[in-house]
């Protein structure tokens, strides 16, 4: 069952990946870049039980962390392990700005898949969504998602 979760979220992932229209949305204290998929925003047909006619959105987002700039020889070694991004769908709430992440992948340097998962929740409340905060990436991300989905609409 578990390998084909992992097959599921990468396969999820995989498509959105292929159509790909990355936008740089901001970049953290840290480094990290964090990007949407202008062509993976569109309507959602996944209903959240305990509220009616919302529409909400899938999105595909990517984390791009910072290289790592001293390397001794022990360092390169643990790097097979290091992630270079991370590409995450979303489902999001645009009436209230939360999200909740469906999947995600993250990768190597070398684009080898070190971690995959996907959420196995089939029934989603709005328990389950994350609220975002004012000022911060999550609700950049949010933002700019809900703008462009009304745009295209």
């Amino acid at each position: 069952m578990k390998r084909l979760s992992v097959l599921l979220a990468g396969g999820a992932l995989a498509v959105s990946a292929q159509a790909v229209n990355w936008s740089k949305i901001s970049e953290s204290h840290t480094g990290s870049i964090f990007s949407l998929d202008l062509d993976s925003i569109e309507s959602s047909d996944i209903n959240i039980i305990d509220e009616k006619s919302v529409d909400n959105i899938t999105v595909s987002i990517r984390r791009t962390y910072p290289a790592q700039k001293d390397e001794t020889k022990a360092d390169k070694e643990g790097k097979e392990n290091e992630i270079h991004h991370s590409d995450q769908q979303l489902l999001i709430s645009c009436k209230d700005a939360s999200y909740y992440r469906r999947a995600y992948v993250n990768y190597g340097a070398d684009n080898k898949v070190l971690k995959s998962w996907q959420s196995e929740k089939p029934i989603l409340t709005t328990k389950d969504f994350k609220v975002t905060k004012p000022k911060t990436i999550s609700r950049m991300l949010v933002e700019q998602a809900c703008k462009i989905y009304q745009q295209d609409k």
